[in-house]
């Protein structure tokens, strides 16, 4: 997803201010989201002589400015230093905050950098995209959108791959699991499955192990929320708590497309979702890559009170 957003890279998160013992581990940070401002067409910009000689010595491994720090850090880093994600220099702090928005500072998390408003690691850039996303859903991009619920829909394979991947390599932290299914986690390469297979297989050898109790439903909120949250859905407390006495709705999610709202509520049975229209009707039951569900369309996981919601909450 293009956000086209701008990154400074201040002097407070330079490299000489990170402490020697956590080297490694916040250059695979600053990695991390550089390499995700690059998916996201942000460009990376730095206005003091630090940074420009912090890019310019990662061509000489032998310096002494990278005492200690070991060869994969380093390859990593040499890896984000090529032209294709290489900063641009720019005059002073006062042109930068004239670029539009998006905008925000960043750079390695040091002592006395804020966490606030400030990407060091893919999980700060994610949230600041998020934020940008939540607050100008006109601007997200739908068309790689596949059933027209999500707009990241690699995002969604990649999260249910992961999980994949976690069983393959740990076959036993889920109990029940046949011999068979077994040996298919030995023998096949999670990466090579295509988007179709993951989704079926993430169905087969996880969830459908999981007890139909409060396992499932933690299980299936904790894959709903990242699913949501990596779509730009905004979680709506407000709209949950109006329908507190609607046992059949576990955490509900709203995003605006076309400026009207759609709503995703988490399905605690199957660990899936439930649609719901701009006026909360429920639509039909999507598998968590946002596939329907055949004969699905139940009237009682619609959402309750969404005119109220609005008005109280001015949505």
């Amino acid at each position: 997803m293009k956000v086209n957003g701008s990154i400074l890279l201040d002097k407070k998160g330079t490299f000489s201010n990170i402490h020697q013992h956590n080297a490694e581990y916040a250059i695979y940070d600053f990695v991390s989201m550089v390499k995700e401002a690059d998916d996201s067409k942000d460009t990376l910009y730095y206005d003091n002589d630090e940074w420009g000689q912090f890019y310019a010595k990662c061509y000489t491994p032998n310096d002494s400015y990278w005492h200690g720090l070991g060869d994969i850090a380093f390859t990593m880093l040499l890896n984000v230093s090529n032209p294709v994600f290489k900063p641009v220099q720019i005059g002073n702090t006062e042109v930068f905050d004239s670029k539009p928005k998006p905008r925000i500072h960043g750079g390695f998390l040091c002592k006395g950098c804020s966490q606030e408003n400030y990407v060091y690691d893919e999980q700060s850039i994610n949230k600041w995209h998020y934020q940008w996303f939540c607050d100008n859903p006109d601007k997200i991009d739908w068309s790689k959108s596949v059933n027209g619920t999500f707009p990241c829909y690699n995002k969604v394979i990649t999260i249910l791959r992961k999980e994949l991947q976690k069983l393959k390599d740990n076959p036993n932290s889920i109990s029940g699991l046949g011999h068979l299914d077994k040996l298919y986690l030995a023998s096949v390469e999670i990466d090579r499955l295509d988007e179709k297979e993951v989704v079926s297989k993430f169905y087969s050898l996880i969830m459908d192990h999981k007890n139909e109790s409060s396992e499932k439903i933690s299980y299936a909120k904790e894959i709903g929320s990242k699913i949501c949250e990596l779509n730009f859905y905004r979680h709506e407390k407000e709209l949950e708590e109006l329908n507190k006495d609607n046992q059949q709705i576990v955490k509900i999610y709203s995003i605006k497309k076309d400026n009207k709202y759609q709503f995703l509520s988490i399905d605690k049975k199957h660990g899936r979702f439930e649609w719901c229209d701009e006026k909360g009707n429920h639509i039909c039951e999507v598998m968590f890559d946002g596939e329907p569900v055949e004969n699905s369309q139940d009237a009682n996981h619609s959402i309750s009170h969404v005119d109220d919601w609005k008005r109280i909450y001015q949505k």
